[in-house]
């Protein structure tokens, strides 16, 4: 199994999605990964660009879109499916789990060194992973399902995704995106019909340690 970066103190986590056990190795105290990155000063390249360390939390909108991954039927054996912005790897995982070729990417080592680890938790099959920057898309990644969880949470990603989508997607194949209700990307995805884009939403309420989630998963479709 492979073994996590050194330096990061750890939690397991035990799931159950939909009746499918999932086991995750998480950060145990993401608020450090923030006081590293600001530490590093407001020249460093990691500031400038932002890179938050939101890959370390396991969020509403992965386990949403994991649920719907379970519960639609939507993956088949064999189907060749993409994760981008993976983090900690749950919804990746949850479709290798059902049959899925899986790649995994993320634009932080980190992000994937811990999706290797908890893709070998949960999956005897190997997969892929990948570096790879939403904003530069690399087609030959492109698969029959796109998964993107909780990508839409600033406008600055906005230009970019449509564009990830449809490189990241083949002809015909299906793009799936979580999102948790915030008032920023309502405007968004109303604007994805414009865009040539197809869309089915489906919305997911759940429990996650003590709190309540409201969840949409968007089922898009490039006309």
């Amino acid at each position: 199994m492979p073994l996590l970066p050194t330096g990061f103190s750890t939690e397991h986590m035990e799931l159950d999605i939909e009746g499918l056990p999932v086991k995750l190795s998480v950060i145990a105290n993401t608020a450090e990964l923030m006081d590293q990155l600001i530490a590093k000063g407001e020249a460093h390249e990691d500031v400038q660009d932002e890179r938050i360390p939101y890959w370390a939390d396991l969020w509403p909108s992965a386990l949403a879109l994991s649920r719907h991954l379970v519960l639609s039927g939507i993956i088949q054996p064999g189907v060749r499916v993409t994760e981008m912005g993976c983090g900690l790897g749950l919804p990746g995982i949850v479709a290798g789990l059902l049959g899925a070729e899986t790649t995994q990417t993320d634009y932080l080592p980190e992000a994937l060194e811990f999706a290797r680890h908890n893709w070998a938790q949960n999956v005897a099959r190997p997969a892929r992973f990948e570096q790879m920057d939403w904003r530069d898309p690399n087609p030959a990644l492109a698969a029959d399902i796109l998964l993107a969880s909780d990508v839409a949470y600033e406008r600055r990603a906005f230009d970019y995704l449509p564009h990830a989508f449809r490189t990241l997607c083949r002809p015909g194949g299906t793009i799936l995106v979580s999102e948790p209700n915030r008032a920023v990307a309502s405007g968004f995805f109303s604007g994805l019909s414009s865009q040539g884009f197809e869309l089915a939403q489906h919305h997911y309420r759940g429990s996650f340690q003590g709190y309540t989630y409201h969840v949409n998963v968007y089922a898009l479709r490039v006309d």
